[in-house]
């Protein structure tokens, strides 16, 4: 329990509900991830393809600190995106022998330093303000936005713009220019979503929980951690950071989606729309970096194969090299020695223009071929058409029919087939296996398997199996055998060392009590603990006068004194020797388990119980009256730290006990309506307990 006002207690379990969320996300990707590691080993060498699934840029008309987030990552990524571009441009041109040339092009490496510079970019000054004492807020971060960041040419708030820019801000609001184009965010919220409020308390008790998806997303070590946990912000800066050192190391490939419009339907282009996209995904400075150089390029094979057939020389076939190929057909196109490149293996144009104008040419020549065949076609006579086309239908015609006569023919025969087959082993069933019977046996088999497959026992106690075949008896029997020997085995391999002990414990009192005690069945369902008394609950006297005996079980008890009868609440403790009977500080009475004769109990739904000691023994006072609430329980683990299992009497009727010097007492158990324990007139003590029918 914690005690929180209302606004505390809902931030308390929206960051319990985040909590949850995101560590639940986390875990079912890393188990995804792990499904899917390759895990071969005769293999060293293999190759890995993973896609990552990024959001785009976002900007909307309020942007707060998710989209403030989502935008650094966009810009982050650009930079690596622009980065790698050129890089791969730059080794396409060595590769091919062909010059380098520089390419200017807008560097956002200043924007993401104005982000995520130490001590001096915006998420180590929003840290500091969630870090600080005193009375911090969204306001107050702005303000230090202003007086640290203030002179950056890409950062603008309401107080450092221009007249014309006051108008479309607000004072709460501060803008970044993105490579994108300009965002507006606005600072309220910032600091609650950059905090990690989620307390230590809370995390202490979803450790607990039985859920094991949830113990495994929080994990005990965090309640050890001193630590103050890391802001929102600088989580997704190193995560943000791991991001790029894995993309760096691989050979990534792009595909930027572009959605149409927004009313999802098909051939309808949202000029805006699309635009926005273009402009907001960086593809316009990818394309300025392409085209600075050559913008196409293909290999020699490619390109002669396509474009061939507009020179003389190089159609049909050019039987010599290639790329002496390639120079011959771009100097019968006119290319012009700036516009084209010959590299080792691929051909370089610097101008979409010139490859338009090939397309072009390649698509005239096309259509003049059309024409010239389309002409050609119709110097044919009508009729001499039609007759060649009539037969040649006619021929396929009956090709086909033919197949279709033969296809059907082969059906019928292997259904006959096996009808005939089925028929006859259904006669002969009962012979030896022979020629006649073998295929029906044989289905019937494989039927009885099929079946048995799909309705195998779920579990142990699931008694169900298929009737088998004659043939198959022994078959089934010994299967439902092997069957039940593997649930077994892997019931038995689930079961934890503690469960191991539950059970042993359970098996010990359904030998004891079961049909015997009329409570037993009520004792089933109910786990027994290792103990009913905490530390808190025993006198530090008492654990004293034990020394380094190790208790195994407590339990408070009442017992009755050996007159009077008069109920006192005491404790019972047992230990690996001996039990012993415990007034708050004081042991007052220690029975060897050596000593223990036996011990009685009723028949009844009662919790009296009589643990007998020898009368001659002068360090006992007679034998031991108690009652217990949890009698099943406490007489099991008597009788197993013990060892007299075999030693527990279940009476009907009456229980003699002996007192000091020689004398007896009798209690006397009586069915009745309620629980009632009281000293009867002849002098017994008299117990009446309801029957509970369950026996």
């Amino acid at each position: 329990m914690s005690p929180l006002n209302l606004e505390q207690a809902s931030s308390a379990r929206d960051a319990l509900s985040k909590a949850v969320y995101g560590r639940t996300f986390t875990w079912l990707v890393n188990k995804i991830n792990a499904s899917l590691t390759y895990t071969d080993d005769s293999s060293k060498h293999y190759s890995v393809i993973g896609l990552l699934d990024i959001y785009g840029f976002e900007v909307f008309q309020h942007n707060s600190f998710e989209q403030f987030c989502i935008n650094y990552c966009n810009e982050k990524l650009q930079q690596l995106f622009i980065e790698l571009t050129l890089k791969s441009e730059q080794e396409e041109y060595e590769a091919e022998g062909i010059t380098w040339e520089p390419v200017q092009y807008f560097n956002n490496k200043i924007i993401c330093d104005l982000v995520e510079e130490k001590f001096k970019g915006i998420i180590s000054i929003l840290d500091e303000e969630c870090l600080r004492p005193g009375d911090a807020n969204d306001l107050t971060f702005l303000e230090k936005l202003e007086d640290t960041v203030g002179g950056h040419a890409h950062f603008v708030t309401h107080k450092l713009a221009d007249t014309k820019t006051r108008k479309v801000m607000a004072r709460d609001e501060f803008r970044l220019l993105h490579y994108a184009g300009e965002v507006n965010y606005n600072v309220n919220g910032f600091l609650d979503k950059n905090n990690d409020l989620l307390f230590r308390n809370l995390k202490e008790v979803m450790c607990m929980s039985e859920n094991k998806i949830l113990t495994k997303c929080f994990d005990r070590e965090e309640l050890s951690d001193k630590k103050r946990p890391e802001t929102a912000a600088t989580q997704f800066k190193a995560s943000l950071a791991k991001l790029m050192e894995i993309l760096m190391s691989k050979e990534p490939s792009y595909v930027r989606c572009i959605k149409p419009n927004d009313s999802k339907q098909s051939g309808r282009f949202d000029d805006v729309l699309i635009r926005h996209q273009v402009k907001y995904l960086g593809l316009m400075e990818n394309l300025r970096v392409r085209r600075a150089g050559f913008a196409y390029r293909r290999r020699y094979e490619v390109f002669l194969q396509r474009y061939k057939s507009l020179c003389p020389d190089t159609w049909p076939s050019w039987q010599g090299k290639l790329p002496e190929g390639v120079a011959t057909l771009v100097k019968h196109l006119g290319y012009k020695p700036e516009e084209y490149k010959m590299g080792r293996s691929k051909i370089f144009i610097r101008f979409p223009k010139t490859l338009f104008a090939t397309e072009d040419a390649l698509e005239t020549r096309k259509h003049s071929l059309a024409t010239k065949l389309q002409a050609g076609w119709r110097g044919y006579s009508q009729k001499t058409k039609f007759q060649k086309l009539r037969t040649s239908a006619v021929r396929v015609q009956a090709w086909w029919r033919g197949i279709l006569a033969r296809r059907r023919a082969q059906r019928r025969r292997q259904a006959a087939d096996t009808i005939r087959r089925f028929v006859k082993g259904f006669i002969y069933r009962h012979r030896e296996r022979c020629p006649e019977n073998e295929y029906f046996l044989d289905y019937v088999r494989y039927s009885f398997l099929m079946n048995l497959r799909r309705n195998l026992p779920k579990s142990v106690l699931d008694k169900s199996w298929p009737a088998p075949p004659a043939a198959l008896s022994d078959a089934s029997e010994q299967l439902r055998k092997l069957c039940m020997q593997n649930m077994v085995w892997s019931y038995c391999k689930k079961i934890n060392p503690e469960w191991k002990l539950q059970m042993e414990q359970k098996m010990i009192a359904s030998e004891l009590f079961k049909d015997k005690k009329d409570n037993y069945p009520q004792s089933v369902p109910k786990l027994f603990v290792s103990t009913r008394l905490n530390g808190e609950d025993l006198n530090p006297k008492v654990l004293q006068a034990l020394g380094s005996e190790k208790m195994k079980y407590a339990v408070p008890v009442t017992k009755y004194d050996r007159r009077g009868y008069k109920p006192r609440p005491r404790q019972l403790l047992l230990t690996s020797n001996c039990a012993v009977i415990v007034e708050e500080g004081k042991l007052k009475q220690r029975i060897e388990y050596e000593a223990l004769k036996g011990i009685s109990v009723s028949s009844l739904s009662d919790g009296v119980f009589v643990l007998h000691v020898p009368s001659e023994d002068n360090k006992q006072k007679g034998d031991v009256v108690l009652q217990s609430d949890h009698v099943i329980e406490t007489l099991t683990k008597i009788a197993i730290c013990s060892d007299k299992v075999n030693s527990i009497n279940i009476t009907q009727g009456s229980i003699k006990y002996s007192v000091a010097q020689g004398k007896e007492g009798i209690i006397d158990f009586t069915p009745g309506s309620e629980l009632l324990v009281a000293k009867a007139k002849n002098g017994h003590l008299s117990v009446t307990a309801p029957r509970l029918n369950s026996r």
